[in-house]
């Protein structure tokens, strides 16, 4: 099971790396004018709110088997790692714009979106470490 989710977060990094490279690009094919990054901007808007969404639905999908107590099938599923990668990526990177002032604080629905993406990062990592990694390693007694 380890082997498992340590490959589909191999393949995650590469996924996002993919996604990241594109975004570089498409930044710098953007002829200049007067709306140059506007494009950048909003694929980051998109892909908040995607990341953000994405997490939301998984989470309450994997909500909802745990107080039925059915089997987990989210617990190795590569979407729900890739989606917990994906929204810490995204906090990391709109925390570095705020840093190095590339975007402004401005109405606060943004950085909503980041936060949320870092809480949605930090349950969905907290559940495969506590599922997967905590409970194979306990000794179960009768």
């Amino acid at each position: 099971m380890k082997e498992k989710i340590l490959i589909h977060a191999v393949i995650s990094f590469v996924i996002l790396n993919i996604w990241t490279l594109y975004l570089f690009f498409d930044y710098y094919s953007e002829k200049d004018g007067i709306m140059h990054g506007l494009g950048l901007f909003l694929n980051f808007i998109y892909s908040v709110l995607f990341g953000v969404v994405l997490g939301g639905i998984l989470l309450l999908i994997r909500l909802a088997f745990h107080f039925q107590k059915k089997s987990n099938p989210l617990q190795t599923n590569f979407l729900y790692l890739l989606c917990a990668m994906f929204n810490f990526n995204v906090f990391i990177i709109w925390l570095t714009s705020m840093s190095l002032h590339m975007i402004e604080v401005g109405s606060g629905r943004l950085e909503i979106f980041a936060f949320c993406s870092l809480l949605l990062s930090i349950i969905i990592f907290s559940d495969i470490y506590l599922h997967t990694f905590r409970t194979k390693n306990k000794i179960v007694t009768n």
